[in-house]
């Protein structure tokens, strides 16, 4: 009993040691104009009952202090409840960033599906009040100093369905585009070539796990692959956020803290990633 009581005291504690996770990340696509631009992931939020809208100000505040370029929510932003989605993009509102804000819908943004108030209404509401861009199988040029970059979101992989050509039938070879999809396992669907750069959450990074390598349960159809980090494919790179919250009926965090994920674009010979 001592042993559980500890772990769960540690697994507690561990869902508010937030980490800031930064890659670079370099591609012969990106324009000059972008060298350095800084994006900043957050995904998973979870607001409810262990998730409250005090903290997601302080998250807002942390993410505000890194001074991002763009930032990209990865969708879920409630747990088991849409009724919290009105107060979680309350704060959200207050994210900061020059080049937009962009948002895409995760799984629990749709509601259970036994709720009577299931569907993603109250998400894409919030969002519209919060001024946030919420992207829904569409895309939307970034510009700065006369060059551009492609950003786009994707519905979601489980709930709804995911279409890249809306984002990509208005680009040419050459051009960086940047995919937002909460779940990763859709970077297996896209063509080879198409996206430079996939952003995504839904794992947890298995949010309960041993010594950090492996996770008893990943909601994806690929095993441990995406559990966590940088993942190339044969089509893109992705970079799979931890998130920040938790989902599970006890919020607990096992050698898998929470992250805010922020990776600089740089200009490069070749697509990839470092650490």
């Amino acid at each position: 009993m001592v042993v559980v009581a500890v772990l769960l005291a540690c697994g507690l504690a561990e869902t508010y040691r937030l980490e800031v996770k930064e890659y670079t990340f370099a591609s012969a696509d990106l324009p000059a104009a972008f060298e350095g631009t800084r994006v900043v992931l957050v995904t998973d939020i979870h607001r409810g009952m262990f998730f409250s809208q005090e903290r997601v100000g302080r998250l807002v505040d942390r993410v505000n202090a890194l001074e991002p370029d763009l930032v990209v929510l990865g969708g879920d932003y409630v747990f088991a409840d849409i009724g919290y989605e009105a107060s979680c993009f309350a704060e959200l509102a207050r994210l900061q960033a020059p080049l937009g804000r962009f948002a895409v819908l995760g799984n629990h943004d749709y509601g259970e599906h036994d709720d009577e108030r299931a569907g993603p209404g109250p998400a894409i509401q919030a969002a519209g009040r919060a001024d946030i861009a919420l992207l829904r199988n569409e895309g939307a040029w970034i510009e700065k100093d006369g060059e551009r970059i492609r950003i786009g979101g994707v519905g979601d992989y489980t709930e709804d369905t995911p279409h890249l050509s809306p984002i990509t039938q208005e680009t040419a070879a050459g051009d960086f585009v940047l995919v937002v999809s909460h779940n990763p396992d859709f970077s297996e669907q896209i063509p080879a070539g198409t996206v430079d750069l996939m952003l995504s959450g839904h794992t947890h990074g298995g949010q309960v796990t041993i010594f950090g390598l492996w996770a008893f349960h990943v909601p994806s159809e690929y095993g441990q692959k995406y559990r966590t980090g940088v993942v190339t494919n044969e089509a893109t790179t992705v970079i799979v956020s931890n998130g920040v919250g938790t989902s599970t009926l006890l919020p607990l965090r096992i050698l898998c803290r929470p992250q805010i994920v922020v990776v600089t674009l740089v200009r490069g010979p070749s697509a990839h990633v470092r650490p």
